[in-house]
């Protein structure tokens, strides 16, 4: 998916549209690597959605995520704080960016059904990030492999069903970083059975 296929996506939410373009005004021009997940990344990768777009969440590493606070878009609410709210672990600080609420999540982690997964940024998963177009401004995205992840520990199929449907129209782009989360990763037999069901290939260890 190269940037120009995205564009207009984003700009039938006007609020939401608005909000990105002055994120990335603020982020863009700083050093730390930072991908645009959640709703907006899915929406921008062509993922069918059953509700719009609400809020904006921005993912990093946790040194990046702290060094981005200084320089974030909109009014910032709080400060970068240790979260650890039910199966999930974070970084996390909070913006009001014109009419949506915009989340900072800096070092992700989630322990669901007897299986670990930690998003590494720098180097595991920006290599592999997509590419949207919002107005003038390039994002980069989660990769959808992220997303199907993140959404089956979590039991949303009303994003992971969609998100492998994506996935299945080009198994190769996919392929590479699906490994390298297997690998890097703690998966159950069973979950992997189930992935490998959703996207339609395999996903040893």
């Amino acid at each position: 998916m190269g940037p120009h296929d995205t564009e207009g996506r984003t700009e039938r939410y006007p609020e939401l549209h608005a909000a990105l373009l002055e994120t990335a005004k603020a982020w863009n021009t700083q050093p730390q690597t930072w991908l645009l997940g959640g709703s907006c990344g899915l929406l921008l990768q062509g993922v069918e959605l059953q509700q719009a777009p609400r809020d904006i969440d921005i993912y990093a590493d946790v040194a990046a995520a702290k060094e981005l606070h200084r320089s974030a878009p909109g009014e910032m609410l709080d400060e970068p704080t240790v979260d650890k709210t039910g199966p999930y672990a974070s970084l996390l600080s909070h913006y009001q960016v014109g009419e949506c609420a915009l989340e900072l999540v800096g070092g992700f982690e989630i322990w669901a059904r007897k299986s670990w997964y930690r998003i590494e940024i720098e180097h595991v998963l920006a290599p592999h990030a997509p590419v949207a177009q919002v107005g003038l401004y390039s994002l980069r995205l989660m990769p959808l492999a992220h997303e199907l992840l993140f959404n089956l520990l979590r039991g949303r199929e009303d994003r992971y069903v969609p998100i492998a449907t994506q996935m299945r129209e080009q198994p190769d782009a996919h392929q590479p970083i699906m490994m390298l989360l297997s690998q890097q990763n703690v998966w159950t037999s069973r979950f992997r059975a189930e992935v490998e069901e959703l996207v339609g290939f395999t996903w040893p260890q």
